[in-house]
C-alpha cells in the first residue's frame, strides 16, 4: 500500500511532494496524472504559440528554485511564456527528484474510501481507467479547477460542419485551425481572459474574428495592463494587491492577523473609514477604465465591464501579448457582438441582440472560451459520499442539503453583521442601489445542480474533518494572483494536518465549528466575488494575503514578516515566505 498519493502533476501536485519529502526523505510517495506530460495546465499537450502567464517574470517561480533568467531564455519584466512555464516545471520536478514518482497516462475513473478495520488506519482505493486499483494511506488531490471544459449547448451543433473546440483545447488544435488555409474567420464565444486570448491568436495569425460576448451573461471581464500609475509611480498590479494596505481596504470576516486589525476596523466600521474604502475602490475603477482605454474608441466601448473590479475575482487578466490587441478591433478585422447565441447552421453563428431574428455569421471554425464545469473530474464512491466531503455533487440528500442550508444562512448572518453591503452584490450602475443580477453562463441551467466546493480553509473535507479523519487533502481547488506563494503555504499546511499538528484546527473540532468555518468560508467566496468564481470556490485577489496569515496562524508561523512600515506599504513576495517548512520543522523540535 502507497502512504501518500498524489493526484497531480502540476505545480501544486509537486511542490506538494516536494514539501512531504523536505519533511521526511524516506516518505513513499507516488504522484499519478491523466496527461501526457508534467506541468498541469502548463503540460506540454496544452500549449499553444501565444500562450503567456498573467504574471511577470520574478513573481511566478518557487521561492526555492528561482527562475533563471539566462536558463530559461526570459527577460526581466516579460510576461512568462506557456512553453518557459513548462520547462521550469519540468526543471522543478527534477530538481527535487519528483519526475521518477510521476506515472504519466493514469487517468482516475473513481475513488472509494474505506473505513478502517480491527483499529486500523482508514485508506482509499484509487480505481484507474486500465482496471487498476492503487491503494493508499493518505490521498492529496492536487487536479485543480481547470481540469473539465465546458462546451456551451447550442441548437444545431451538429449541423455546423467545421470546427468546435473549447479554448483549452488549443494546444492540440492550433496546427488544424490556425495554419489551414481554408479557415478564414474564426468565432471567439465568451468574454473571459482566455477569450482575449483566443482572439489574440485568431488575428495575429491573420483571421477575421467575430468575437461574441452573451448579453444576458455577465458580460466581458476586465483585462488590464500588468502596469498601472499610482500617483506618480508605475507599479505591478499583482505586486498592488500583496501589500498590506491594499488588502486591508477588502472585506475580511475572519480573524485578522496582519496586526493591523484596527485600521481594517477604522476602515470597515467608522463612516470615516468606510468613505475612505469606497473612494479607494472607485479610484481602482477609474484607474482600470483609463489604462485600459474603453472609452478611447466606439470599437471598444462594448468590452467595458459592467461593474468595479472589487466584484471580478481573478476570472479578470492581464494583457500579456507584448502588442496591442485593441488594434485588430479598431481596424476591424475583429468584430465584437454582444449577443446571445440563438443557434447553429452550416459553417454558420446565428446571434440574437433584440427581439428581432437572429442574424447570421459565416464562421470557418468555433472557438468556446466558456470556463470550466462545475462538474468534478474526479468522481467519489458512493455519489453520496461526494457531497459528505465538500465536493460538488447533485446527489445531496434532503437532510444533506438542510444541513448546508442553515449553516450558510449562519454564515451569511456574519457576514452581514461585519459587511451587510457584501451580501447586496454588485449594483445595477455606479448611481443605483438595486442589485445587479446576472446569467452565470458555465454555472447555470446543467451546472446549476452542482454544489459548490465547501472545505474547512479551502482544503480539507468537513466531514472526515470532524471526525477526526485527516486522510484526505485538496490542493489548488482555489483561485488567486500570487498561486505559488498560496501553493506552497497550503502544501505545508496539509503536511501538518495530515500530522494533526493544526492547534486552530483542533480547537475548531472541540468548539464543534468546522462545518461553520468551513460555510463561513464559501459564503464569504461566493459574495466576494460574484463576477469571478466565488460562487464555486475560492477566489482571493486583494484578500489573498489575510488567507496566507490565516494559514501560517494556524501553523503557528510568524506573519508579519517585514517590520516597521515596511509591513504595510512594501509588497509580499516569494522570498518573504522562503523556508518556511524549515521553519516549521525547527519549531516543533
Amino acid at each position: 500500500m502507497i502512504d501518500t498519493l498524489i493526484i497531480g502533476a502540476g505545480p501544486s501536485g509537486l511542490c506538494a511532494a516536494k514539501t512531504f519529502l523536505q519533511y521526511d526523505p524516506d516518505a513513499d510517495i507516488v504522484i499519478i496524472d491523466a496527461n501526457k506530460t508534467i506541468g498541469g495546465v502548463w503540460s506540454r499537450e496544452r500549449l499553444y504559440p501565444t500562450l503567456k502567464t498573467n504574471n511577470l517574470f520574478s513573481t511566478v517561480d518557487f521561492s526555492d528554485f528561482p527562475m533563471d533568467a539566462l536558463r530559461f531564455g526570459i527577460n526581466p519584466g516579460e510576461h512568462v511564456t506557456g512553453e518557459t512555464m513548462h520547462s521550469y516545471i519540468k526543471a522543478y520536478a527534477d530538481h527535487f527528484n519528483l519526475t521518477h514518482r510521476v506515472r504519466f497516462n493514469t487517468r482516475v475513473k473513481e475513488i472509494t474510501h474505506r473505513e478502517p478495520v480491527d483499529e486500523g488506519h482508514t485508506s482509499w482505493d484509487i480505481e484507474i481507467e486500465n482496471g487498476e486499483t492503487l491503494h493508499c494511506r493518505k490521498l492529496v488531490v492536487a487536479t485543480g479547477t481547470q481540469t473539465n471544459p465546458h462546451m456551451p449547448a447550442i441548437d444545431g451543433i451538429e449541423d455546423f460542419r467545421a470546427p468546435f473546440v473549447h479554448s483549452s483545447s488549443l494546444g492540440e488544435r492550433t496546427e488544424e485551425l490556425m495554419n489551414n488555409p481554408e479557415i478564414k474567420t474564426i468565432g471567439v464565444i465568451g468574454g473571459s481572459k482566455s477569450a482575449y486570448d483566443a482572439v489574440f491568436l485568431a488575428a495575429s495569425t491573420g483571421h477575421d474574428v467575430e468575437w461574441i460576448i452573451r448579453k444576458s451573461g455577465r458580460g466581458p471581464t476586465w483585462v488590464v495592463p500588468a502596469r498601472t500609475m499610482m500617483g506618480p509611480f508605475l507599479a505591478l498590479r499583482e505586486r498592488l494587491v500583496t501589500r498590506r494596505l491594499m488588502s486591508l481596504m477588502s472585506p475580511w470576516p475572519f480573524p485578522d492577523y496582519s496586526g493591523f486589525a484596527w485600521l481594517r476596523n477604522f476602515l470597515h466600521f467608522s463612516w470615516l473609514g468606510k468613505l475612505v474604502a469606497q473612494r479607494f475602490w472607485g479610484k481602482v475603477h477609474a484607474g482600470s477604465l483609463r489604462d485600459c482605454r474603453y472609452r478611447e474608441n466606439e470599437h471598444y466601448e462594448v468590452l467595458e465591464p459592467e461593474q468595479n473590479p472589487f466584484w471580478y475575482g481573478t476570472s479578470s487578466g492581464v494583457l500579456n501579448y507584448g502588442e496591442d490587441v485593441l488594434k485588430y478591433v479598431s481596424s476591424g478585422r475583429v468584430r465584437i457582438h454582444r449577443a446571445d447565441v440563438s443557434h447553429l447552421s452550416d459553417h454558420t453563428i446565428h446571434v440574437r441582440t433584440d427581439r428581432y431574428e437572429p442574424r447570421p455569421l459565416a464562421l470557418d471554425a468555433i472557438v468556446a472560451c466558456t470556463g470550466y464545469s462545475a462538474k468534478p473530474t474526479l468522481a467519489f464512491s458512493p455519489p453520496s459520499f461526494q457531497f459528505d466531503i465538500g465536493v460538488p455533487s447533485t446527489s445531496a440528500t434532503k437532510s444533506q442539503s438542510a444541513f448546508w442550508g442553515q449553516l450558510d444562512e449562519r454564515a451569511d448572518l456574519i457576514i452581514g453583521s461585519q459587511y451587510p453591503r457584501l451580501l447586496l452584490g454588485p449594483f445595477q450602475s455606479p448611481t443605483s442601489s438595486t442589485p445587479k443580477y446576472f446569467n452565470p453562463g458555465a454555472t447555470s441551467e446543467a451546472e446549476a445542480p452542482y454544489t459548490p466546493w465547501r472545505l474547512y480553509r479551502g482544503m480539507a473535507p468537513p466531514g472526515l474533518t470532524a471526525s477526526g479523519d485527516h486522510s484526505l487533502v485538496f490542493i489548488s481547488m482555489f483561485s488567486g494572483v500570487s498561486n505559488t506563494i498560496r501553493v506552497e503555504m497550503q502544501c505545508l499546511w496539509a503536511l501538518a494536518y495530515f500530522r494533526n499538528e493544526l492547534s486552530e484546527l483542533k480547537k475548531d473540532k472541540e468548539d464543534k465549528k468546522i462545518f461553520l468555518e468551513t460555510a463561513l468560508f464559501q459564503r464569504y467566496a461566493r459574495h466576494r466575488a460574484p463576477y469571478g468564481h466565488g460562487p464555486s470556490y475560492p477566489d482571493l485577489v486583494a484578500d489573498q494575503l489575510p488567507y496566507w496569515d490565516l494559514l501560517l496562524h494556524d501553523l503557528r508561523l510568524e506573519t508579519r514578516r517585514k517590520g516597521g512600515w515596511h509591513e504595510l506599504v512594501e509588497p509580499y513576495t516569494q522570498q518573504d515566505y522562503a523556508g518556511l517548512v524549515d521553519e516549521w520543522s525547527s519549531k516543533r523540535r
